[in-house]
């Protein structure tokens, strides 16, 4: 199964095996690919969290501090700081202009049928911005199990059903979409509106490559293997 993900700077694509990633660096765009290891993990993860704008960074930062200073010295917590995690499930609503642009490519790229390359880059640009399989599928399923609790729940038991929803969302995919399909017409509204911006032609050739790039790589595996 393939995987996509965007990022401040570029989008990469992925399955268990290898990750290959396209980047852009003062505008030009970097690529390379590795087998998934704990090292590629923490390179990704590394990629994510400086990619975003200094400001995003600095406010990060200052919660991540102020939950250890609520944690240390609870007496201290304005507000409580389970909300944290509620911006942090919610963080998609939020993305940086230039990572939504990334974002709409990676799904326009996953949404055309055709051989996904630079000549098609005209038809993969009119392609679909909405993605079946997107995240924010299982923010709306946190969101749901959230808001229907934390009118009656304590704050933590309602980020806790905010939790049940998305693994109601992740394992039972196949069955919630035939009974809550608006759920999911309302995960595609999102997209089209909130998660996603227009890509302009750096970022789908971004996109394109790192999936070219992918498929390249799987292919050299594929073949070594049959060797």
């Amino acid at each position: 199964m393939i995987m996509g993900m965007s990022f401040g700077r570029g989008v990469l694509f992925h399955d268990r095996n290898v990750l290959a990633c396209a980047e852009v660096k003062d505008g030009v765009i970097h690529m390379w690919a590795e087998k998934i290891t704990l090292k590629t993990i923490g390179k990704l993860w590394y990629r994510i969290f400086f990619s975003f704008p200094w400001y995003y960074q600095l406010f990060h930062l200052l919660l991540a501090g102020y939950v250890l200073a609520a944690i240390v010295k609870p007496d201290w917590a304005i507000i409580d700081p389970m909300w944290v995690a509620v911006y942090i499930a919610g963080f998609h609503f939020v993305f940086p202009k230039k990572m939504k642009k990334f974002h709409g490519a990676e799904h326009k790229v996953f949404s055309y049928g055709g051989k996904k390359s630079l000549a098609a880059l005209k038809e993969i640009q009119r392609a679909d911005i909405v993605n079946d399989g997107c995240s924010t599928n299982l923010v709306v399923w946190f969101f749901t199990g959230f808001i229907l609790s934390v009118f009656f729940l304590l704050l933590e038991w309602s980020v806790a059903c905010g939790v049940a929803g998305m693994l109601v969302g992740m394992l039972g995919d196949r069955y919630v979409r035939k009974y809550f399909g608006f759920l999911y017409k309302l995960s595609a509204f999102f997209q089209k509106y909130s998660t996603t911006k227009e890509p302009e032609r750096l970022h789908l050739e971004t996109a394109i490559r790192s999936y070219m790039l992918f498929e390249h790589i799987r292919e050299v595996d594929r073949l070594q293997n049959a060797s």
